[in-house]
């Protein structure tokens, strides 16, 4: 060979040789990854030996041994997503992640005379931990009525069945992550904030315009690891122009964008309402799209807005400049380029509406793209939520659907308010108006679309609400807090909102019983009375998994690596037997009896799950069959490979919205268009009222009381933000971005993922850090 001596080559083939030893007697392994980073596409191939996992490595489903994959592909290729489902950067090291030291082996149970908080524990076993929890359950409910056993932060699926079916228990509504776009879909587009239709991610070959608005996708996935990052510099290399609205210089600011536009925090309405008044006064909005698909009174009320004939306040770009520090100049010339170059694909992060008010910078974001015409076409989009083309039906029902459902009668990050001021109404301090208003009361409940299939109906479950709060006038009566089992991240209740670990605490303390379900131990667990250990639910546990969330469309399979720690068991063991011994454990799955004396109870539930993952793969085989004309792999085929690409049964990337501009179908709104400004909103009588839509449709995310959110888009300053008059003695602002190596909290223990790798620390601008004399590995204070 030219260029290498015999030397060298000896000493390759030592390196391949040991490279090869490496790994003697292995096996690979296929599995999708289930963690909630909004997606869940991406599949592993894992290297396993002697029950361990050696290493974590790319999928090879496509494309295997092609290092650049764009080389090879065709447009259609692109369109059904036949690239290499890589994960992300953790993925590689997620089995690091399986033994750290703070790794839950046992049931536990605080130990008799020590108090909450101080994480003094005591192993017990699993039928002693069972039969405390449920015998507590039975005898709370009896004694302080079906509204006394609930849930912190974010809903759990797998309970909201048990409490469903049991009869008995409350959960909060909303999730923080998305709860504005959620809205913002429904009142302007008509569809429930959990149809996860609105939008796809893979229509690069038509868009003329790219513009990134507080979107990070080099680490906020939607999809395979980074796969969205490359569609993007792909279509960058074929001359679309890309710009980056974001406070902070990012990796997307630098690798993918052509424009960096850096924008205070938390007043990007005031930008895009600037931008919205250079379409307008310069006539550069899309005339025919609107006057077809846009309720044309709501738009003359939002523009008398934006002109400044409501309040006396054109929202001209000077305007904005002095609120959001961009430069008229550059807004003006942004606008021109954004109406010039349609479609454009404008996504919104999670980010800007994650603040208080967040509705209307979702609103803004929707609003733009309507009267520039980019919703519901090719290349364009709707930026509510990613999603894609529908799925075969997976998340097969395992019990019976339940007749009740359960009542969600708080906001999920209200849970300590919810708890606190009750002695205030019981004692006659606060009105129940008030109290309601507080914690984020809904005049009713719906499941969204996870809890859906969870609960029994599927996708296209849309039963009847059972449960009306302008009926049931009820107050909660909180003894027992229930936490963990859908995702084992929705755990951190101390500090899951704003200003409220001291009341989380507080409101603990209330409990006579707190129970959680982990693999791991955090802080707000040491205020546990009992711990359930659980299996990791990515490689230790297994189920077919299908997400709504991304631009991407799989079905996966998640076969159960390898085996748990110590007397971790799967989450849904858990609920099946705390199931059985309420009373109700064949109506909440049909296919788990139970194990007696002697017998094995791993055996015993190995066989009825694999019943049960076997029946959901039938379904979706029939569903496939129906409705797509397509034959599944058989189940075998499934469990080697781990996935379905759904993009394979489509021809064309989905387009939120499509059957409306294309095919000249009504919006599910008032008027049949879209709709920017809200009568609902408008309409004071609404308040404390049931909100639904003129189809009979819950306006999920929209509590009785909506305080002061204004029926159009309009900007309203951030509590605490960057007018607020604190602002002086407080100059800095602390965003809590995204982070690289972590998914919530998940993997901020794993050593890999630390030191060299990854710094754990606050950032600061050198100028801003040298003005104040700090210097780096200095500890800072945050208020």
């Amino acid at each position: 060979m030219d260029g290498i001596d015999s030397t060298q080559m000896e000493s390759r083939e030592k390196v391949l040789g040991k490279l090869a030893g490496l790994h003697a007697g292995e096996e690979i392994v296929y599995s999708g990854c289930v963690i909630n980073c909004g997606a869940g596409h991406c599949v592993h191939r894992i290297r396993r030996k002697n029950g361990k996992i050696t290493a974590i490595e790319p999928d090879d489903h496509y494309n295997r041994g092609v290092a650049r994959e764009d080389n090879v592909l065709t447009d259609t290729d692109f369109i059904k997503n036949r690239l290499q489902l890589r994960g992300c950067p953790m993925a590689w090291v997620f089995h690091k992640l399986l033994d750290t030291p703070d790794r839950i082996l046992h049931p536990l149970k605080r130990k008799e005379g020590t108090r909450r908080g101080e994480g003094q524990y005591e192993a017990i076993s699993w039928e002693e931990a069972l039969n405390l929890v449920a015998s507590k359950m039975k005898e709370t409910v009896q004694k302080y009525g079906p509204y006394s056993v609930t849930t912190a932060y974010q809903p759990s699926v797998h309970l909201e069945r048990l409490f469903a079916i049991w009869g008995a228990g409350i959960e909060g509504w909303g999730w923080c992550s998305w709860d504005a776009g959620r809205l913002a879909v429904h009142l302007m587009g008509g569809v429930p904030g959990w149809s996860q239709r609105e939008g796809g991610s893979n229509d690069m070959a038509d868009v003329k315009m790219i513009v990134l608005w507080g979107f990070e996708p080099t680490i906020i996935h939607f999809g395979p690891g980074h796969q969205l990052a490359y569609f993007i510099k792909m279509a960058r290399e074929r001359g679309v122009p890309v710009i980056c609205i974001e406070p902070r210089y990012t990796v997307a600011a630098e690798v993918l964008a052509d424009q960096w536009i850096p924008i205070k925090p938390g007043t990007d309405t005031a930008m895009m309402l600037a931008v919205a008044y250079v379409l307008i006064t310069e006539e550069l909005y899309d005339r025919e799209f609107v006057e077809k698909f846009v309720d044309l009174e709501g738009l003359e009320e939002w523009k008398e807005y934006i002109l400044g004939k409501t309040d006396g306040v054109p929202k001209t770009p000077e305007w904005a400049e002095q609120i959001c520090a961009v430069p008229a100049e550059t807004i003006r010339g942004f606008a021109r380029l954004y109406a010039s170059n349609k479609p454009t694909w404008l996504w919104l992060g999670w980010g800007p509406p994650r603040k208080s008010r967040g509705e209307n910078v979702v609103r803004a974001a929707m609003a733009l793209q309507a009267i520039t015409g980019n919703w519901g076409v090719a290349g364009g989009s709707v930026p509510a939520r990613m999603s894609a083309h529908a799925k075969p039906a997976a998340m097969l029902p395992y019990g019976e659907i339940p007749k009740r459902m359960v009542p969600k009668m708080y906001r999920s990050h209200k849970w300590a308010q919810m708890v606190l001021l009750l002695e205030k109404v019981e004692k006659g301090e606060m009105s129940v108006e008030e109290y309601r208003r507080i914690i984020g009361w809904r005049a009713a409940t719906t499941a969204g679309t996870a809890q859906q299939a969870i609960m029994g109906g599927g996708a296209d479950y849309t039963r009847t609400l059972t449960w009306d709060a302008a009926t049931d006038t009820s107050l909660p009566n909180p003894k027992i807090l229930f936490g963990g089992g859908t995702w084992l991240h929705n755990t951190r209740t101390l500090n899951n909102a704003a200003d409220s670990t001291r009341d989380h605490i507080e409101a603990m303390e209330r409990m006579e019983l707190i129970v959680w379900m982990h693999s791991h131990l955090s802080p707000a667990l040491y205020w546990s009375d009992v711990i359930l250990p659980i299996a990791d639910q990515s490689l230790e546990d297994s189920r077919i998994y299908g997400s709504g969330y991304g631009g991407f469309a799989n079905l996966t399979y998640v076969p159960g690596v390898v085996e748990p720690p110590g007397e971790a068991r799967p989450a849904q063991w858990v609920f099946s037997e705390l199931a059985r011994r309420l009373g109700i454990g064949e109506q909440f799955n049909r296919y788990y009896r139970g194990y007696g004396d002697g017998e094995d109870w791993k055996t015993a539930w190995k066989e009825a799950w694999e019943r049960y993952l076997q029946d959901e793969h039938g379904r979706i085989s029939k569903d496939l069959e129906k409705n797509w004309k397509t034959q599944a792999p058989s189940w075998e085929e499934f469990r080697k490979s781990c996935l379905i690409n759904v993009l394979e049964l489509y021809d064309r990337p989905y387009h939120g919205f499509g059957d409306q501009i294309q095919n000249g179908k009504p919006f599910k709104t008032r008027t049949g268009k879209i709709e920017i400004f809200s009568n609902l909103l408008a309409d004071e009588s609404q308040r404390g009222k049931l909100h639904v839509d003129g189809y009979g449709q819950l306006i999920d995310n929209l509590p009785n009381d909506w305080r002061d959110l204004p029926p159009l888009p309009a900007y309203q300053p951030t509590y605490r933000g960057m007018e607020d008059k604190d602002v002086k003695r407080f100059p800095l602002f602390l965003l809590t971005a995204y982070p690289r190596y972590r998914m919530h909290t998940t993997f901020w223990n794993v050593p890999w993922l630390k030191g060299d790798c990854y710094r754990h620390a606050a950032w600061m601008n050198p100028a801003d850090a040298r003005a104040r004399g700090i210097e780096d590995g200095d500890l800072v204070r945050a208020f």
